[in-house]
């Protein structure tokens, strides 16, 4: 090739111009695949792993399903045993209260206060 004249250097220089553009417009698609393949193998992970939490949580909802209802039984029985033993006790009267008086300054007046 003869480069003697201006007119074929400008060809060289666009054509190596055409070709590092091309190689830039390669690795820029290159890279962008890899993007991808890496945020769907990290969306696959993370589906993964919330199909595996909702199945430990459906696992620990069954066996506290028995658990609760278990308590709710002995609930029910701890209430009717506490109002047998409420109605056998006898019947006290409540303690008198006592009370003070204090100057309330706002209302320029007493007040009673429970202690």
């Amino acid at each position: 090739m003869d480069l003697t004249s201006s007119q074929a250097f400008f060809w060289l220089c666009f054509a190596v111009a055409i070709f590092a553009v091309a190689a830039f417009l390669c690795w820029c698609l290159f890279e962008v695949a890899r993007l991808l393949r890496q945020s769907n193998e990290v969306v696959e992970h993370t589906r993964e792993v919330v199909g595996g939490i909702e199945e430990d949580v459906e696992h620990a909802r069954e066996k506290l399903g028995g658990v609760l209802g278990n308590l709710t039984g002995i609930a029910a029985a701890t209430k009717g045993l506490a109002s047998f033993a409420g109605s056998m006790r006898h019947e006290e009267k409540p303690a008198a209260k006592h009370t003070k008086k204090r100057f309330n300054k706002l209302l320029n007046e007493e007040e009673e206060t429970e202690e």
